[in-house]
């Protein structure tokens, strides 16, 4: 909820300004008629206008549904454990407090409390604001606000020595908390549909978090709403690696080397932009540049258009030493309005090979006597893992009647047919 509206900040500081003023005015006015006090009702309607912009701010309207669906979320100690969780247990706190201490009417409070508080998430369950509703967000934002009522009852009572429940307040306030509270039982009950699934970082820590977020609103944009972070601990062949969910797409990141292993969006289709191919290459050497330095540098690219159109692009970074094609790989798929689509990236250092003894001629002609079959196409040098060993290996395609059937491996040096490691044993995509 939060870091979806922090990444709008623009768009957050303009609908807490709209709600502030909305909310001021008549609480200023009525705490002057009422002998209150003016600076605690405004501070309650600034609190409150806070917390309304940063839940209520549209997010990826373009990709928003109004389907009255909730994710079911994580648990409420699950939620605690992490800094978003923590932000949004504080989101109604001051405001609930300064309502209460202005009010002086705790029941009537507790009314607007349980009107404002679930309706938040209500809200971005019906309508197209690019928003996710879940209920870990419902239980925190009332964990916080059951915190601020609560202390706010005990400086009104501290300050008058007596209950802070009056018989209006009762007989007013009662049944309006009361019909609140059966309402939005009612509406989450009847027309809300519970969706299971996490919402809140599984796993991971604050500092892990947080940059999981960066990188989503990186790929796929700064409204991007994040619905899960999740870890998934390091084995023998992989390190850590953080899977991220959000509403526009998914990503997989390297914790330890703070990289993005891949990254593929929800919607697969070019979005007509106006970008001519030569902007949205820049766009996407920005992108690479920015997020994968290591990976571009000394790299040759290639920029194509997939399916013969507009859009989208591919734009691939390859790198050659000695003429031998290293192991590292980026795609990043890129649209016509610049909107990152994918990324597949094989992140590796160039590795010490020995010189290559045979030549391409040689290469092609041990293949095909080890195959019988004919070389065609291109064969190049590629540096893959033998047996956990670094070698330059001739990748030559042979076939039959002009269609290819096999690409034998054929050692550089020794001009031996070899099987290369498993690629996941490389812990890496395969060849392109």
């Amino acid at each position: 909820m939060i870091s979806a509206s922090v990444g709008a900040l623009a768009g957050v500081v303009t609908v807490f300004l709209v709600f502030a003023v909305l909310l001021a005015l008549p609480a200023v006015f009525l705490a002057r008629t009422k002998n209150a006090s003016v600076a605690q009702s405004a501070a309650a309607a600034v609190f409150f206008a806070g917390a309304l912009a940063v839940t209520l701010t549209p997010g990826n309207v373009g990709d928003a549904a109004t389907n009255l669906e909730c994710i079911t979320g994580t648990s409420l100690r699950g939620s605690l454990e992490t800094t978003q969780g923590q932000l949004n247990a504080l989101l109604f706190l001051p405001a609930c407090f300064f309502l209460v201490i202005s009010t002086r009417r705790p029941l009537v409070s507790l009314a607007i409390i349980s009107v404002t508080v679930p309706g938040v998430e209500l809200a971005q369950a019906a309508f197209p604001l690019g928003r996710t509703c879940t209920y870990s967000d419902i239980t925190l934002n009332c964990v916080g606000a059951a915190i601020g009522f609560t202390a706010g009852l005990v400086v009104v009572w501290a300050k008058s020595r007596k209950s802070p429940f009056s018989r209006r307040d009762f007989r007013l306030g009662g049944v309006a908390a009361g019909s609140a509270l059966l309402v939005m039982f009612a509406l989450f009950q009847g027309a809300v549909t519970p969706v299971e699934g996490a919402s809140e970082a599984l796993g991971v820590t604050s500092a892990q978090d947080r940059w999981a977020r960066e990188a989503a609103a990186g790929v796929f944009g700064e409204h991007t709403r994040v619905a899960q972070v999740q870890l998934r601990p390091a084995t023998p062949d992989e390190p850590v690696v953080i899977d991220v969910t959000t509403d526009a797409g998914f990503l997989n990141l390297s914790w330890t080397a703070r990289k993005i292993l891949a990254a593929d969006s929800f919607e697969r289709q070019d979005d007509g932009g106006m970008l001519s191919s030569a902007q949205a290459k820049a766009v996407g050497e920005r992108f690479a540049k920015r997020w994968f330095a290591e990976e571009v540098k000394n790299s040759e690219v290639a920029w194509d258009p997939l399916g013969g159109g507009n859009g989208p692009y591919s734009l691939s970074y390859r790198r050659y030493r000695n003429g031998v094609l290293m192991p590292m790989r980026l795609d990043i798929t890129v649209t016509s309005s610049g909107r990152i689509m994918a990324i597949t990236v094989r992140s590796m250092k160039d590795p010490d090979l020995p010189k290559p003894v045979l030549d391409r001629e040689e290469a092609q002609r041990r293949a095909e006597g080890l195959t019988k079959m004919k070389a065609m196409g291109e064969s190049f040098l590629l540096a893959e893992r033998v047996n956990g060993v670094w070698r330059p290996l001739w990748l030559v395609n042979v076939g039959e009647n002009g269609e290819a059937r096999e690409a034998p491996r054929i050692d550089a040096i020794t001009g031996e047919r070899v099987q290369p490691d498993p690629v996941m044993e490389q812990g890496v995509p395969s060849d392109s």
